[in-house]
């Protein structure tokens, strides 16, 4: 019985057709960096893009476009960050909307003791982030296969908020 030698390229199209769950209990990874995109201007966010970081320095009024929770599943996440190159209070506007059809579900929380604002779950499309909010905010959505939920952090709930319509 000899052994039959398998070439580079047919073990990795094996390993890249696994369909099944891989256990990693006591498994270190090293080295792994999650997807990082810069924008500056409208962009549409692609089910690729999940797991990672969306930094937004936008240069006019922007449109992040998250994709429709069912065609990325349970489970999926993305991170958004808004930043200003000076660091200070933003200069241009930023959008995130789900797809036309979900709501938003989740939470802003506010830095300046401001309290904190809820999605109502049947009309806000749309977390607005307007010209008096501050560099650093960040979003977390992930996708239940229905909506997307959100977890935010602002420095005022008065100028970054679940709303029904772009600001």
């Amino acid at each position: 019985m000899g052994s039959k030698r398998v070439g580079l390229a047919r073990t990795q199209a094996l390993i890249q057709s696994l369909k099944r769950e891989l256990n990693l209990s006591a498994t270190t990874l090293k080295g792994n960096k999650e997807v990082f995109k810069a924008k500056t201007a409208d962009y549409t966010v692609l089910e690729q893009d999940g797991g990672g970081v969306i930094q937004v320095n936008p240069a006019g009024t922007t449109l992040i476009q998250l994709p429709g929770a069912a065609s990325v599943g349970a489970g999926w996440s993305i991170d958004v960050i808004i930043t200003e190159d000076d660091g200070g209070t933003m200069d241009q506007k930023v959008n995130i909307g789900t797809l036309t059809g979900e709501f938003f579900s989740g939470i802003i929380i506010g830095g300046d003791a401001g309290g904190s604002v809820i999605a109502n779950g049947t009309s806000n499309d749309f977390v607005t982030i307007s010209t008096s909010a501050k560099s650093g905010e960040r979003f977390t959505f992930v996708s239940d296969g229905t909506r997307m939920h959100c977890t935010g952090w602002a420095y005022d709930v008065s100028h970054t908020l679940f709303a029904d319509a772009a600001g």
